[in-house]
């Protein structure tokens, strides 16, 4: 039976499907009420990352709404009446940050079968003989053919695999982390760019003095929710998370206004702070190594 990401189902109901060119994704856009259009700007600044019609959408909106980002289009749908309302519940949310982060050369592409491609790395080897060319293509041929789930090495004993368990609940992912000797329980959303906490659990790490707001505030930030609502939102930089043997830094993080603690969201741009993380959703956990 085929899996379905969140990502798959957000995108599904307003029509944005892989095989639309950018012409077709502005003409979605353009026949979208102004929440549906938030939805679809949300989307679009995820789906940009990997695909790269949406990215030449996102540049023809733009464009169309004659502003030169995200929150230029927050900002003109807002003035145009658009009532913000307050997040009640965040197990489907899916937000945009201010800016827009950058896409990294090892971003983790989720694919149909809710698994990950798993890119095999050859190195050109400059060769005279026609016989030598011919062996590198026999090597290309027999690497191509090898499991997903190993990559170019097939000696199990080659490497230790390190990785962050996952626990399945209802249908969701869940990672245990331990935040300044906290256990704090996120909901993994690959459909999210960032992670969130409610406003109850971030005023714990001021008393205790992890955090301030003289250093560790970042910015105030518009987000928009899975059904179309901006939620604005502060912005703060977390000293440091673990995550299983993984111990990461400086992580930023959107303080949400009514959400409770069972409703952290981890999103991938905490995700990409392990290095170069595969998500094998399959066997419940993130490959670090």
């Amino acid at each position: 039976m085929k899996n379905i990401t969140n990502l798959d189902i957000k995108r599904q109901r307003v029509g944005l499907t892989k095989e639309l060119s950018a012409f077709a994704v502005v003409g979605v856009y353009k026949k979208s009420p102004m929440k549906t259009k938030l939805e679809i700007i949300g989307l679009v600044e995820v789906l940009k990352h990997t695909e790269k019609n949406y990215r030449e959408a996102l540049d023809l909106i733009f464009k169309l709404e004659k502003v030169k980002d995200v929150s230029g289009i927050i900002s003109k749908l807002s003035k145009q009446k658009l009532e913000a309302k307050v997040v009640s519940d965040v197990e489907r949310l899916a937000m945009i940050p201010k800016p827009a982060p950058k896409p990294e050369k090892n971003l983790v592409i989720p694919n149909d079968q809710l698994s990950y491609f798993i890119k095999n790395k050859l190195s050109v080897i400059v060769l005279t003989s026609f016989a030598s060319l011919f062996l590198i293509f026999l090597i290309f041929n027999g690497s191509s053919r090898t499991s997903q789930n190993e990559g170019i090495h097939t000696n199990k004993n080659y490497e230790k695999e390190t990785f962050i368990s996952l626990s399945p609940k209802f249908g969701h992912k869940y990672v245990h982390t331990t935040i300044n000797g906290i256990s704090t329980t996120f909901m993994l959303d690959t459909g999210a760019s960032s992670s969130t906490v409610s406003q109850a659990y971030l005023n714990r790490h001021i008393r205790s003095g992890f955090v301030n707001r003289h250093t560790h505030f970042i910015r105030n930030g518009d987000y928009i929710t899975a059904n179309g609502d901006v939620v604005n939102a502060e912005v703060w930089q977390l000293p440091s998370m673990t995550m299983g043997p993984k111990t990461i830094y400086n992580v930023e993080i959107a303080v949400m206004p009514g959400i409770e603690e069972t409703g952290f969201l981890l999103g991938m741009s905490t995700i990409n702070k392990l290095g170069n993380p595969k998500i094998d959703l399959t066997n419940n956990k993130i490959i670090i190594n």
